[in-house]
This record gives structure tokens, sequence and C-alpha cells, in this order.
């Protein structure tokens, strides 16, 4: 079965379910680097809604002028990452002041300019090799500021072996995502978010269900 084909059984399966909602927000698109730095890195592995938004809306309220790059780095310098991030553990601290020096050196200095610089395929190898962004976080991290495109996580995976599209594969999956979304005729982030809404809510609903 080729891509199209693919992308076009997912939507079928989407059709198919009673409680699939297409959202029509994310979050990102901040005007501040310092929001936009620490989502980006925050976000994998934690539940977005009680442990990360609300550490990004008090980022964006309590340090407003953070919106460049370098007035982002001179906070952390100052304040502490830790103590900016509202975080106890080391590791995700650490990453966040290992991508703010990153673009730092790559002199990009807002969303704009990062923006446009994560669409070239080497700047993006080059974007890989930092300390805790892989695939799905580059990937997110354009989401964030503003292009179109999916960000590949296990909720999509699990998805698409639900919907009988076995892919461990994270390009593969992205473009069977991408099709279907033009498929669908919604954009690319939104569709990816509904998806990741979706299994979300599922997953709760089932620990509430059958609790451990």
């Amino acid at each position: 079965m080729d891509r199209k084909a693919q992308a076009i059984s997912l939507v079928d399966y989407l059709q198919s379910l009673d409680d699939f909602v297409m959202i029509d927000y994310f979050d990102g698109n901040y005007g501040h680097m310092g929001a936009t730095i620490s989502d980006a890195i925050l976000q994998a592995g934690t539940t977005y809604e009680t442990v990360v938004r609300p550490r990004i809306k008090r980022i964006r309220e309590v340090y407003s002028e953070a919106v460049t790059t370098s007035e982002f780095w001179r906070l952390l310098q100052e304040k502490g990452s830790k103590a900016v991030l509202s975080w106890k553990d080391d590791e995700k601290p650490r990453r966040v002041v290992g991508f703010t020096k990153f673009l730092l050196e790559e002199g990009i200095e807002t969303e704009g300019a990062l923006s446009e610089w994560i669409e070239s395929d080497s700047n993006r190898a080059r974007l890989l090799k930092v300390r805790g962004i892989g695939p799905k976080t580059a990937d997110y991290i354009k989401i964030l500021v503003g292009s179109q495109t999916a960000a590949v996580d296990r909720h999509v995976f699990r998805l698409l072996s639900e919907a009988g599209l076995e892919t461990s594969n994270y390009e593969e999956a992205k473009e069977i995502l991408n099709l279907a979304a033009d498929i669908f005729g919604v954009e690319r982030a939104l569709f990816d978010h509904s998806i990741w809404q979706y299994m979300s809510k599922r997953d709760k609903l089932k620990s509430k269900k059958f609790p451990c």
C-alpha cells in the first residue's frame, strides 16, 4: 500500500470513530523565545496540560522581557534555569540551557528567524545533534513557530496500528499523517494535535476506569 492509500485508510478510520473531533487550536506562536524554547524541551514525556502549559504561562507573564534568545539566556544566567522553569530535576533545565546556547551560536534571536532557519535540512541535521532533541521534538519546534507538519509520538504510532497501518518508521508515519491532513482539508499541525488530544483523553478515561 502506497503512502496516499495509507493516508486514505487513516482518514476512513478516523471518520468511523464517533468521538474523534478536529481541534481548532494548539499552543505556540508565543512571540517569546523563552516560552518557545522551554515548551520545546519540557513537553517530552510529561503531561502537557498540568505540567508544561502552566510553566509556559508563568514564563511569559513573569519574564515578559525574555522575548529574544539573548534576553532569555541572560535570564537563565541570572536566575538559574531550574528557578526560571520551576523544575526540580536537573536534566530538562540542562537541556533548556543547551538549546538556548545552540540558538545563540546559530544567531537565532526570534521565532521568525527560527521558523526560517529550521526549514533547511542542513540546519535540522545540526539541531538533531543538540542534547534532548530528536526528530519528534524538531518537528514540534517547527509547529511551535508556525510550520505545518506533524510531530509523531507514541500516540500516533498506536493510532496507526489500530487503523491497521503498522509502522515504526518516524518519517513514514509523518508522511502518512501529513497526507491524511491534506485529504481532510485541515492544517497539518491541527490534525496532529487533534490526534494527540483524542488519544490522550482516551488514555485518561481508561486510567480512571481501570485504576492501578
